[in-house]
C-alpha cells in the first residue's frame, strides 16, 4: 500500500493524471495528508471493504483545490480529504452534497450528527474529520537565549530572525488559518515583523521536520505534527500554546462534483466520519477528532480542548477573504 501511495505521489508532483480508474470498485482519493496517515486509512478501509480499492493522489490542499477546479469538466478524483474548511469553502462549485445513504454493511457509528454543526456546511457539501490546533513547535536546543516563546508577538523580536519557519499559506490551508488569525490578533505592524523574521517552506512537513532536526528554533504548525515527535521520544521538542490564544483549523472532506465512483466515495466518506476510524486515526497520528464523543485526553497526554484558549474564527469570512489575504501576503513577502 505504501508503495502505491508513493508512486501516485510521483504522478501528482509531475502534474500527470492518475492511472485510469474506470472500475466501480476503485476510488480516487485526493489527499493533502501525510503518507503514513493516508496509507493507514486506506489499508484499514480496504480491509473492511474487500470489494473496494483506493488510488491516492497526494499534494498540498491548495494545489489539489486548483487541480479539482481545472478538472471540473472531466473529474479524475472522487473524494478530497483533507484541507481546512476555509479552503474548501472557497471552492463550493467543485463539490457535491453528501447525503448519508443506507449502504449495506455501513458502520453503525458513522452517524455524522456527532460532528458539531459548525464543522458541517449548511448545504451538506463538506464535513470536518479533525480539528487541529495551531501551536509553536519549539526545539529547546535552538531557541534564542534558551527561552521558549510564550506569546505570538515574541516571534517579532530581532533575535528570532531566520529562526522561525512557516509553511506557505498558498499551499497549506492550516498555515492560511494561522496567519489570517495572527494578522487579526496582532495587527499589521507586529504581523509584518513576524513575516520578515520567518523562513517559508512549501509544505507543513518541511516546517516541523526543520524544527525536529534543529535547523529552526520554532515552527508555526499543527499540534498533531509536533506531538508525534514528543510521543516518539524526541526529548528536545516542546509544544507551546501561546498565552494570547491560538486557532482551530478544522480539516474536512468532500465529494468531488461529478465523481465517477460516487458509491465507493460515499463509503469512504462514511468510514472517515465514523467513531472507530477517528479513534484509530488519533491513535496512529494524534489528530484531534471532530466528533464530540471522543475524549483525546484519555488516549494521550494532550490537553483537553477546554483548557486551551482558542480564538474564534469565521470560516466563511476567511474563505471570502482568501484571495485578498494572499495578495497582501505576496506583497509583504516581496518587500522583505
Amino acid at each position: 500500500m505504501l508503495k502505491r501511495t508513493l508512486w501516485l505521489c510521483v504522478f501528482s508532483l509531475m502534474g500527470c493524471q492518475p492511472p485510469d480508474a474506470t472500475s466501480g470498485s476503485e476510488i480516487v482519493l485526493y489527499s493533502s495528508n501525510d503518507v503514513q496517515t493516508v496509507s493507514y486509512v486506506v489499508s484499514e478501509f480496504e480491509k473492511q471493504n474487500p470489494g473496494l480499492s483506493v488510488l491516492v493522489v497526494r499534494a498540498g490542499s491548495g494545489a489539489l483545490m486548483r487541480r479539482i477546479k481545472a478538472e471540473a469538466s472531466n473529474p479524475l478524483g472522487d473524494i478530497f480529504w483533507s484541507g481546512g474548511l476555509s479552503t474548501i469553502a472557497a471552492f463550493p462549485h467543485q463539490f457535491q452534497p453528501y447525503a448519508l445513504p443506507k449502504v449495506t454493511g455501513a458502520f453503525e457509528s458513522s452517524d455524522v450528527s456527532a460532528i458539531p454543526a459548525q464543522y458541517r456546511s449548511a448545504n451538506d457539501l463538506w464535513h470536518a474529520t479533525n480539528v487541529h490546533l495551531t501551536v509553536l513547535m519549539s526545539n529547546i536546543g535552538a531557541v534564542p537565549n534558551g527561552k521558549l516563546p510564550k506569546r505570538w508577538s515574541d516571534l517579532a523580536g530581532p533575535e528570532w530572525h531566520g529562526k522561525v519557519v512557516i509553511p506557505d499559506p498558498h499551499f497549506s490551508s492550516a498555515s492560511y488559518v494561522a496567519l489570517f488569525g495572527l494578522r487579526q490578533l496582532l495587527g499589521d505592524e507586529v504581523y509584518a515583523r513576524i513575516v520578515r523574521n520567518a523562513v517559508f517552506v512549501g509544505s507543513t512537513s518541511a516546517a516541523y521536520q526543520g524544527v525536529a532536526s534543529g535547523e529552526f528554533a520554532a515552527a508555526v504548525t499543527m499540534e498533531y505534527a509536533a506531538y508525534q515527535y514528543i510521543a516518539g521520544g524526541l526529548k528536545g521538542i516542546r509544544l507551546v500554546y501561546p498565552s494570547d490564544g491560538t486557532f482551530q483549523s478544522p480539516e474536512g472532506m468532500a465529494l468531488i462534483k461529478g465523481a465517477k465512483h460516487l458509491a465507493g466515495a460515499r463509503r469512504l466518506f462514511e468510514f472517515l466520519a465514523s467513531k472507530p476510524a477517528q479513534i484509530a486515526i488519533f491513535k496512529s497520528a494524534y489528530r484531534r477528532p471532530a466528533r464530540t464523543d471522543i475524549n483525546v485526553s484519555t488516549l494521550s497526554s494532550l490537553p483537553t480542548m477546554n483548557s486551551i484558549k482558542v480564538i474564534p474564527q469565521n470560516d466563511a469570512y476567511m474563505a471570502s477573504e482568501r484571495a485578498t489575504f494572499l495578495k497582501h501576503w505576496d506583497q509583504l513577502v516581496s518587500l522583505r
